[in-house]
């Protein structure tokens, strides 16, 4: 099961990041990534695939990943994902203004993730890599389903809302990142009826986004491709030259949930 799957990846971050408290190992958020699309790639599931994108000789700037969520008969959303782990000692997202580049070309990670979005037709948002204290825990959150500590493991919340963060004294860390109602862990992505299976023109984690017909042909030729250039120009705006290192691509037509949760 496509959900079955997706809290297993939630809870392995919170056990990892646990782990490497404990024992004095880091995992940084580009091994947390790596080992999250590890575990999904070696299920072999038919309704997910995963692509590595060309590597060039230089490196090129761009968001960590880019998920393409949905099906056949309802369309496709496109998410552009910057990734951010929590410091696991203050609480807080240390890194969340985090600067790409130096000097006069220096501009903030979370710029860069807002013109890709923008060129692309992408939803922009933020992954979360979390661990809290037994006494930090948090008593509510903002999903239908009951309370599941270790789903806080990986959580989503759209760029608006770390845009917001920045702008005030204080808001960098799990509890007021949490508090804003659109952040959810990573499953409800492709699980929640309310937000992937929705009619509506607004989605929870962006304004009126761009609903995609069927990417699995495109994206399968991906992994060929040597070079970004190569990459198709209809979803792809070469002049910006901002890429993905990685695109997760899940087909929910196939979730045990199809029809809309009510909130309380």
């Amino acid at each position: 099961m496509l959900d079955h799957h997706l809290n297993i990846v939630c809870d392995d971050v919170w056990n990892r990041l646990d782990n490497s408290t404990q024992f004095g190992i880091n995992q940084g958020e580009e091994t947390l990534t790596d080992n999250l699309l590890l575990y999904l790639a070696s299920q072999k599931l038919s309704n997910i695939k995963i692509i590595q994108t060309p590597k060039n000789k230089e490196k090129v700037k761009g968001t960590d990943w880019e998920w393409w969520i949905g099906n056949r008969k309802q369309g496709y959303l496109r998410y552009a994902v910057q990734a951010k782990k929590l410091d696991l000692k203050s609480g807080r997202y240390a890194s969340l203004n985090h600067v790409v580049g130096k000097g006069s070309n220096a501009k903030p990670q979370h710029e860069i993730l807002e013109a890709y979005a923008k060129a692309n037709e992408a939803i922009p948002i933020y992954a979360f890599y979390n661990h809290l204290k037994h006494s930090e825990y948090p008593k509510s959150w903002n999903c239908p389903l009951p309370l599941d500590i270790p789903k806080f493991g990986c959580t989503v919340t759209p760029l608006k809302n770390v845009k917001t963060a920045l702008s005030k004294r204080g808001f960098r860390t799990f509890e007021k990142i949490h508090a804003f109602p659109e952040t959810v862990p990573l499953r409800c992505l492709a699980v929640c009826p309310n937000i992937a299976f929705s009619n509506n023109t607004r989605n929870t984690m962006g304004e009126v986004p761009k609903v995609y017909e069927n990417p699995w042909g495109w994206v399968s030729e991906m992994a060929h491709l040597t070079s970004y250039e190569e990459m198709p120009s209809q979803f792809y705006n070469h002049e910006l030259g901002l890429y993905p290192k990685r695109i997760l691509l899940i087909e929910t037509s196939k979730c045990e949930l199809n029809k809309p949760i009510k909130q309380e």
